[in-house]
């Protein structure tokens, strides 16, 4: 698709970095795995993780952290997988719980692609996984991709793209990813845990279209309750627990151990 249709049809990106990104038709002999030139900054994206996925430039601090944790540029990720990033931040917000890349990491695994530009997938973890595929068979999307380069961005002052001068995620192509296998050695606190066994407890695999479906929804939860109606329950005891937990945060901080 051309480079203007795209942004005509597509919401790219957040009003507030328009200015500061240019998006760039790719040449007919560029790759995904190409590495940084001396053109401005830039990383390449597949056309449907807007399209279908809704993702929104800047990328979710979740988003970013997961990139690092693994390793790896935007562009090396199915869109699939993306697709368990985006509805696994739906889902902690209908829920009311805080997203976090441990509880993320629990439910899944990496599985590395073919070397040396194979994409990378997240399959179930030993835990099992929390969402269907997006899509059965993703076609062409490897050739459906440009080039976002950041115009006019000091890495000194800019906060979306960059945090203490270095880039909040890998622009480029990464040749050794980090594999993990569920939440492996990482410390839980005690919401995490909690919001671990709330998750364990709902009907998976829950359908991935439907929970993206609510991104943009203030009534999240009743789309959730119409389709799976055990959301009813599991909201109540949610709510109830996380307000438990804040009132035993505030009263530890204050010196006060027991709950009255």
């Amino acid at each position: 698709m051309e480079i203007n249709a795209i942004r005509k049809t597509h919401r790219i990106c957040d009003s507030s970095v328009s200015k500061f990104i240019r998006l760039e038709p790719c040449r007919p002999d560029e790759r995904v795995y190409m590495g940084s030139s001396s053109d401005p900054p830039h990383f390449y994206v597949y056309q449907c993780l807007f399209r279908d996925l809704g993702v929104c430039l800047p990328f979710t601090q979740f988003e970013c952290d997961f990139l690092n944790f693994i390793n790896s540029a935007p562009c090396q990720f199915h869109p699939n997988s993306w697709g368990f990033l985006r509805a696994f931040q739906v889902l902690c917000s209908a829920l009311g719980i805080e997203v976090s890349l441990t509880v993320f990491l629990h439910f899944y695994q990496l599985k590395m692609g073919v070397p040396p530009y194979g994409l990378m997938s997240l399959n179930g973890s030993k835990a099992g996984g929390l969402f269907s595929l997006y899509s059965q068979s993703y076609k062409n999307f490897k050739h459906e991709f440009f080039r976002v380069a950041l115009v006019d961005v000091d890495p000194l002052e800019d906060g979306e793209f960059y945090f203490s001068e270095l880039p909040k995620f890998p622009f480029y192509w990464r040749p050794v990813p980090a594999r993990f296998h569920g939440v492996g050695e990482l410390q839980l606190t005690a919401s995490e845990a909690a919001a671990i066994k709330n998750l364990e407890s709902l009907p998976r695999p829950l359908d991935c279209k439907l929970v993206l479906s609510l991104a943009n929804s203030a009534y999240k939860e009743r789309g959730l309750e119409s389709e799976y109606p055990v959301f009813l329950r599991l909201l109540g005891f949610v709510k109830a627990y996380f307000s438990y937990v804040y009132v035993l945060c505030v009263r530890r901080h204050n010196g006060q151990e027991k709950m009255a």
